[in-house]
């Protein structure tokens, strides 16, 4: 037991130590414009930055690493391509902002001090943004930390159609949206009399019940918030017959249903 919780320990050591050099790393990458033409203007004689590849460099590799944070920030949750370019400008500016109060906070007479200390400030402010972003985008997640798929069967407490009050049951992800996702219902009862329901096949995502399984077609679809859906992953997905029909014949959530 000893010996195991003294690897557990190395290796939680290790892994910290390897991700406070990341962004240590990705700090200086963000301070860059701030650190170099210190280091520059340190020299005797102080140099200057001069020529269109030095500007491109030195301006450019805060634009990559502050795209990088975003794109990994962003990776949990699908967001369009305009948040992830939002977000990677927010990481350039405040990471910028944090190297140049770095710099004029720590104003040491050695310019290693110097530009460790930005480093920290400019890698620090990207953490913090890392984690806002992550905090933010979990609301939009399932218990097990991913969202529901169109075309995907999960288990939820989806609300009744014609009164108040819920149930748990399996249902079909029609479409995914911020904070809950559009579902249509899946029953074992016998449908087979009603036109608002097909028969669904149990290919893909319930190979243990044998019993046979109905699901809405032509209605509204309804609204279930993510913190709703019970389990942390699909049970399957939606066998491609059964899912044609319901894009085919899908319709607009009611909007008075949340």
């Amino acid at each position: 037991m000893t010996r195991r919780t003294n690897t557990s320990c190395l290796g939680m050591a290790v892994k910290g130590y390897l991700l406070l050099n990341l962004w240590v790393a990705i700090g200086y990458a963000l301070a860059l414009p701030v650190t170099l033409p210190d280091l520059m203007a340190s020299q005797d004689p102080p140099l200057h930055v001069q020529g269109p590849l030095q500007h491109a460099v030195l301006y450019g590799v805060p634009v990559v690493a502050a795209l990088g944070v975003a794109l990994f920030a962003s990776r949990r949750a699908s967001v369009a391509r305009w948040v992830v370019l939002a977000r990677a400008a927010a990481v350039l500016v405040l990471g910028q902002i944090a190297a140049h109060w770095a710099a004029a906070r720590f104003d040491a007479p050695e310019w290693t001090a110097r530009a460790m200390a930005q480093c920290a400030a400019a890698g620090l402010a990207a953490y913090l943004c890392l984690v806002i972003v992550r905090r933010w985008d979990n609301r939009g997640l399932a218990p097990g930390g991913r969202r529901p798929g169109p075309g995907e069967i999960w288990h939820a407490v989806v609300p009744f159609r014609d009164n108040e009050g819920s149930k748990e049951r399996y249902c079909v992800v029609m479409r995914s949206l911020p904070h809950y996702a559009e579902v249509l219902k899946i029953t074992s009862q016998n449908k087979d009399h009603r036109d608002d329901h097909i028969r669904m096949p149990n290919d893909g995502w319930d190979l243990t019940s044998g019993k046979a399984h109905w699901v809405e077609i032509g209605l509204h679809p309804l609204r279930v918030p993510y913190q709703d859906f019970t389990d942390g992953r699909p049970k399957g997905r939606c066998p491609r017959p059964v899912w044609r029909r319901l894009r085919a014949e899908s319709v607009e959530a009611a909007p008075s249903r949340v």
